[in-house]
């Protein structure tokens, strides 16, 4: 054997050597339960014709220190979402379309990524939902300065300042459940907070107020802006008014439901006609179904301008 050979062949040794004590420090510490999980659903050594990434897919699922973290850990999500990450690689393994494949291998990689965040320290997994709280809150304070900048504008000031005052309760209540160490319960008060703004701002720029400014690039374009606007009331009832309806009589919470429902069909019809190319009278529909989301929204004691 040449030199050339025998050390080709001591490098191959050497990796094998490396790749083989790399898995038995993983699999040293991982959860007993787990381990039981892992070993019925093996990973195949035959990869060949399938895309390179293969190799970089099997390394986080089993030698990277976010496998590491999962599998040492005794979360059960974090547990649950590396078997069916596992699941995703087998079946990526098994699938001769290589589109298909790709696809399995991205679903791969997100289950793996969704397992290491559960299995975070909990200190991690709070700091992080402290920064993103603290995005939607620049968020919404910065939204609350466009509004009253339009309101002003539009001699608005009335409604903008009930509106505020209500913003502003939200993100007081929000920032104390911050300083409680609830910060879920503060993350969805703001979400509250978010839509409300939203929704304001929305509503002055529709209707006679202030939509004539908006410059549209074509009435398709016209009609999507729209739909989102119709979304962002849709989204702000679910989220408002059904936690406000718990408690009230049947009949209140049916009147409510009623105009919910009759936004939906006109939404729907509206649909339609964007389908058929009929921006105009589309545009003409989501108007009324965004009108009577602002009912529906304010019935359940929600003031918001429109």
């Amino acid at each position: 054997m040449n030199a050339v050979c025998s050390k080709s062949l001591l490098s191959l040794i050497f990796a094998l050597i490396f790749f083989s004590v790399l898995n038995k420090v993983v699999l040293a510490g991982v959860n007993p339960d787990l381990q039981a999980r892992i070993d019925s659903l093996p990973l195949p050594e035959n990869i060949e014709g399938k895309p390179a990434r293969f190799g970089s897919v099997r390394k986080l699922l089993e030698i990277s220190s976010g496998a590491r973290q999962v599998l040492e850990s005794d979360n059960p999500e974090a547990h649950q979402a590396y078997i069916e990450a596992r699941k995703s690689y087998l079946d990526a393994a098994a699938d001769p379309d290589n589109t298909r494949v790709n696809e399995l291998l991205n679903k791969t990689v997100k289950l793996m990524y969704q397992a290491i965040r559960a299995a975070s320290p909990r200190k991690l997994q709070d700091q992080k939902k402290l920064r993103d709280y603290k995005r939607k809150l620049l968020s919404v304070n910065a939204l609350l300065e466009a509004l009253e900048r339009i309101s002003i504008e539009k001699h608005n000031e009335d409604d903008t300042n009930r509106l505020r005052a209500k913003i502003n309760q939200i993100v007081e209540s929000s920032d104390k459940q911050v300083k409680n160490g609830d910060i879920d319960t503060a993350r969805e008060q703001l979400d509250e907070a978010y839509l409300l703004v939203k929704t304001g701002i929305d509503n002055m720029r529709s209707g006679d107020v202030l939509v004539r400014e908006l410059k549209f690039a074509s009435k398709e374009e016209e009609y999507s802006y729209e739909l989102d606007r119709n979304d962002t009331h849709q989204m702000l009832v679910n989220l408002l008014l059904e936690k406000k309806l718990a408690g009230k009589p049947e009949a209140y919470k049916k009147s409510i439901k009623d105009r919910v429902d009759k936004a939906l069909e006109i939404r729907a019809t509206a649909e339609s006609m964007g389908k058929s190319g009929d921006f105009e009278e589309a545009i003409a529909e989501l108007e009324k179904s965004t009108k009577e989301l602002v009912r529906a929204i304010r019935m359940g004691g929600i003031f918001i301008p429109g």
